[in-house]
This record gives structure tokens, C-alpha cells and sequence, in this order.
């Protein structure tokens, strides 16, 4: 039986949601609401620099 990627998959998810916040932050400024948007451009970041690492940790898993 194969083993589920589940870093891969994991990291995968954090990229998709990463993204998913900075099309939020677009819409909120498109409204001017600046500090949402400040916010949100905050997690987003926070969300790409978790998938990094999990990707960086599936890779050395593979290796393994």
C-alpha cells in the first residue's frame, strides 16, 4: 500500500489558502479598508512561510 503524501498535500493547502488571502486583501483594498487589508497581507505572508517549510520537510522526507 502507498503512503499519503501528507506534507505534500499540507503544503499544497497552506499555498491555495495563502492565496485566498491576498485575493481577500485585493477586495478589501478595493474598498479602502486599509488595516484589514494590512492584516490580511500579514497572514498571507505567515501562510506562505509555513507552506515553505512544509515543503522544504516533505522534500527531505522523500530523500529519506
Amino acid at each position: 500500500m502507498r503512503k499519503l503524501p501528507y506534507f505534500q498535500v499540507l503544503t499544497v493547502l497552506l499555498f491555495g489558502s495563502s492565496l485566498l488571502f491576498f485575493w481577500q486583501c485585493v477586495a478589501h483594498l478595493s474598498r479602502r479598508d486599509y488595516v484589514a487589508a494590512g492584516m490580511l497581507m500579514i497572514i498571507g505572508m505567515s501562510t506562505l512561510w509555513v507552506g515553505g517549510d512544509l515543503a522544504r520537510l516533505s522534500l527531505a522526507e522523500r530523500e529519506n
